[in-house]
Formats: structure tokens, sequence, C-alpha cells
């Protein structure tokens, strides 16, 4: 008895045996069957917070949620003659946020350069809820991206998890030094452009007197909006990582996946 044949032409898939046409269905509706037959990915431990989730391939996006909270940051000191770097000054300061969004795409367990942060005045209800624009260094337009996170200096280890790598770089962007690096490297930065935006943090020394009177004030500053959502960017920074099939498919579309499945298994 001869084998069922698949054939896929154009933008449809055809089942055959021999010379007896079986079935025809457009190829979106034969991927999507195949995905959702398919077994399932083995189970990944994500880290605290996470919000929103996002795969394709060996990437995944990922939304997490900071709440609000007073955090000690280093700061670019103000008579600091090195805007960043070995010779930079810093003090402490005590400083309120607001809910912290941070957005990232890894591919297995390492940043991609796909990574941005926003805040928002309240948790996240949906994956379209509105994002807002923050008031950081370190945090500047660029690469494409309109709340790039600067995250050069983190430093993955290979054959960590996921949840490993992506606390790591959570716990840097507290943890490291807020400095005026994307001011000269991207010629922008959110504390820059933000300043003006309301008198409690026109200036360090006024967002920590802000601070020590309301630890939650941030959550009625009216941050600008950004224009966008969780949703949008995290599928757009995927883009840039591991691009998809488009919603209506056709033989060239899986022809390129083969292609790149064929090259990376050759590379490796």
């Amino acid at each position: 008895m001869p084998e069922p044949e698949l054939r896929i032409i154009g933008d449809a898939a055809h089942v055959r045996l021999g010379r007896k046409k079986l079935a025809s269905v457009p190829l979106a509706d034969f991927i999507r069957g195949v995905a959702e037959a398919s077994p399932g990915e083995a189970a990944v431990l994500l880290p605290p917070g996470v919000r929103l989730v996002k795969r394709r391939g060996q990437a995944i996006a990922l939304a997490l949620e900071l709440a609000p909270q007073a955090r000690t940051v280093r700061w670019l000191a103000d008579d600091s003659e090195a805007p960043f770097g070995k010779d930079a000054r810093y003090r402490d300061a005590y400083l309120a946020f607001p809910y912290v969004v941070v957005l990232l795409v890894l591919h297995g367990a390492r940043l991609t350069g796909q990574q941005q942060l926003y805040y928002r005045r309240a948790p996240l209800e949906g994956p379209d809820d509105p994002l807002l624009l923050p008031n950081l260094f370190n945090v500047a337009e660029g690469y494409g991206q309109r709340c790039w996170l600067c995250l050069q200096n983190v430093q993955i280890e290979s054959g960590w998890s996921l949840a490993r790598s992506v606390t790591t770089a959570i716990e840097h962007i507290f943890g490291a030094a807020f400095n005026r690096s994307s001011e000269v490297h991207e010629g922008n930065s959110y504390w820059g452009t933000m300043q003006r935006l309301d008198a409690r943090v026109a200036s360090v020394e006024a967002w920590e007197e802000a601070t020590r009177a309301d630890r939650f004030f941030p959550l009625e500053v009216e941050w600008r909006d950004a224009g966008t959502s969780a949703a949008t960017e995290l599928d757009r920074m995927l883009n840039e990582v591991e691009r998809g099939l488009p919603d209506a498919p056709d033989a060239n579309d899986l022809a390129g996946l083969v292609t790149r499945a064929d090259a990376r298994r050759r590379r490796g």
C-alpha cells in the first residue's frame, strides 16, 4: 500500500494517497494543526514578576513587572567629572519608583540586545495596557527601541538557566550605577528629557525629598504615555531575534524555515 504524500504548493497543503487526493487545507491551518499536535515543551522555571511570555523557536520574550517601592541606588554625583566608567563618582540616593515594566528577549538564556524599561502607575491587567516613559539614566531611545535599557555590563554565564539570567539582569538595573553613558553613546537619556515633567523629580535631591515624604508619590506623577504596549513591543522585539511566519504563509516561507534550520544544524 502506498504511503501518504504531503505536498505544499503555494499557500495550501495537500495530502494524496497514490493518485487519490485525500485532503487540501490552507497552509496556515496545516501549520496551526501541527503546532497543536506537537509534544509539549519542557517545563521552564520563570523568574518572579513575569507577567507576559511569548515564545518563538529558541527565543523567549518576557514582560516583568516590579512593584512600586523605594530603593537605595548608586547615582552619578553632580560633581563627577567623568560621565561614566571607572573615574566616575557616585553617591547613594534613596528614590521611589512606580511600577517598573522590563521587557526582555533572550535566545536560549542569553540577552539579545532587545531590552526595554517602562513605567506604569498601576499593575498590568492585559497585554495591551499602555506603557509610560521613565525618567532614568541608562534608558534611551535607540537601536530601534523606544526605551532601550543599557545592560552592557551584565555577565551571563554559559549553562545558566533562563530564570538565573533574567534575575541577574533585573538585579543589575538597580544594583549597578545610574550614569550618563547613554547620553554619551546613544545621545540621549530619559533622565535628561523628563526632568521638567514634575517638580518632585526635577533633580535627584527633589526626588529624594519627595520619597521621604511619600514613597508612593510616583503613582501620582503624570508620566508621559509611550504610545505602545507590552504585547506590541515584545512582538516587535521578538521579530528582531527570531522572525516568524506571516499570518498567511506560503511554500516560500516554509522553505525559508527549512533553510535556516539546516544552517543551524550544520553550525552546530
